[in-house]
């Protein structure tokens, strides 16, 4: 098993990983899409490799906190293929991003993980690795798409 950043070479191998997550799209607009964000600074991509095969990827963006003096790094993405669930890939995934996040410490990583993911146990992953939603620190995520 192998953490290591994605590069445009591994677009292709990326397609079916978005579908499971949820978000089909065509090799050429994720081609597109995938160097775009790779541009901004602070933004990354860490895939897992497992018997050659790429088992799992985590993105992220960083920013800085008008609130405060944290740096914020915001999961964008995180799935593990389903054949490869279960064997602590996306625990290393995350730990890969924690790691990243706090040498701009003071850091906080925050995520959004939809209700439709509850049942494949996506919550209580994310609640078992510490992440929480809770206390005065509870959020509300809402959205209007333009």
């Amino acid at each position: 098993m192998k953490i290591r950043e994605a590069t445009d070479k591994d677009t292709p191998a990326l397609l079916p990983l978005l579908d499971e997550l949820g978000y089909p799209v065509s090799f050429e607009d994720f081609n597109i899409r995938f160097k775009r964000f790779l541009q901004n600074p602070g933004y990354g991509v860490a895939l897992c490799e497992m018997d050659k095969q790429i088992a799992g990827l985590v993105a992220w963006s960083r920013s800085s906190l008008f609130v405060s003096d944290s740096t914020r790094f915001h999961i964008e993405g995180l799935v593990v293929a389903s054949r490869y669930r279960g064997q602590g890939i996306g625990k290393m995934l995350m730990k890969f991003v924690e790691d990243i996040a706090k040498e701009s410490s003071p850091a906080i990583i925050d995520l959004t993980s939809g209700l439709r993911r509850a049942k494949a146990g996506s919550h209580e992953f994310y609640k078992n690795l510490g992440y929480k939603n809770e206390g005065y620190m509870a959020k509300l995520y809402l959205r209007k798409e333009l």
